[in-house]
């Protein structure tokens, strides 16, 4: 009953202080948002609030702009050159959404309220309309906005990560090994410091199973296509962070071999790529784990991040009460 009426009373003071704060920080830029927040549903169960601007499309070219457009979380008060956490969901190619909490979970409080960071979750084009290679284009044009207009929101454009799961960590391994997306895109491998990519397929060769799905996705001549076929060295392909599940049921078969095979080739070539193996949850978990204090995943995203940013004090929780 306790814990019952903690929560009740501490969603109700964060509902209290969002109307407050909403009038507050009057937001000066001429886009639609809303404030969002309440107390975290696991330690330490602290109060944030977060500044959200839904459904900004990125290209116009869409059947469907939904499927081109992006969200945009920030503190609610000022921030400036802050690093940028762009995500990226997965579905399968088929299914999914940017403001999916399935996806997002606590990624928004966590990157915005802890790490201090702007973060942006993305849509692309699902099949059929979204095809390769229209999928990872639109990842890549979906980059080049941010970069071209986070500052607007308080972000470094010079500060941009990149993060993906399950389908969303394929496309983030594509785009940040096969330069020709950016390139179309206006901008290069360059702009992105840093991409984590959670129980993905890579286009590593590994069965008759994944040769076939390759072939669904990327055609008879996927070999030449995938994001495996484009790691090389000397190519400013960016440090990575790959994450997968070790032991346990996992409704993607072979992530593990996926992410140790996709590791070799980037080390082979001279790009760092950080591993890590999960043993506590299966693939969706893999994902949803992201921010909850303590856990693997989370110690092991801000180690990651901060070797690249160069942070060396502990990040905690800015709380909005």
């Amino acid at each position: 009953m306790y814990n019952r009426q903690y929560f009740i009373n501490g969603f109700l003071s964060a509902l209290l202080f969002a109307g407050l704060a909403s009038s507050a920080f009057a937001d000066p830029r001429d886009r639609s948002h809303v404030h969002v927040g309440g107390a975290l549903s696991h330690p330490p169960f602290t109060f944030t609030l977060q500044t959200w601007y839904r459904d900004i499309v990125y290209d116009s070219s869409a059947d469907d702009d939904q499927f081109t457009s992006l969200d945009v979380y920030t503190a609610m008060g000022p921030q400036t050159n802050a690093p940028v956490m762009v995500f990226v969901h997965g579905g399968g190619y088929r299914v999914g959404d940017k403001a999916s909490s399935k996806d997002l979970d606590p990624k928004p409080e966590y990157f915005v309220s802890k790490l201090g960071y702007i973060f942006v979750s993305v849509n692309y084009r699902l099949l059929p309309e979204g095809q390769y290679p229209t999928n990872v284009q639109d990842v890549a044009n979906a980059l080049a906005w941010v970069s071209d207009n986070i500052a607007e929101f308080g972000g470094n454009p010079e500060q941009i990560f990149l993060m993906g799961h399950s389908a969303g960590a394929g496309l983030v391994a594509h785009v940040a090994t096969d330069e020709t997306f950016l390139k179309k895109a206006g901008k290069d491998l360059g702009l992105l410091k840093g991409v984590i990519a959670n129980e993905g397929g890579y286009g590593v060769d590994t069965d008759e199973g994944n040769a076939q799905r390759n072939e669904s996705l990327f055609g008879s001549d996927w070999r030449e296509k995938v994001a495996a076929a484009h790691v090389a060295p000397d190519k400013h392909i960016p440090p990575f962070l790959l994450i997968y599940v070790a032991s346990g049921e996992t409704p993607v078969p072979g992530t593990n071999e996926q992410a140790l095979g996709f590791a070799g080739k980037l080390r082979k070539a001279g790009v760092h790529a950080d591993l890590l193996p999960l043993d506590h949850v299966e693939h969706f978990g893999a994902n949803e784990r992201i921010g909850e204090s303590g856990d693997i995943t989370t110690v092991s995203v801000e180690h990651f991040l901060d070797s690249l940013t160069g942070r060396e004090t502990p990040a905690v929780w800015q709380s909005a009460r």
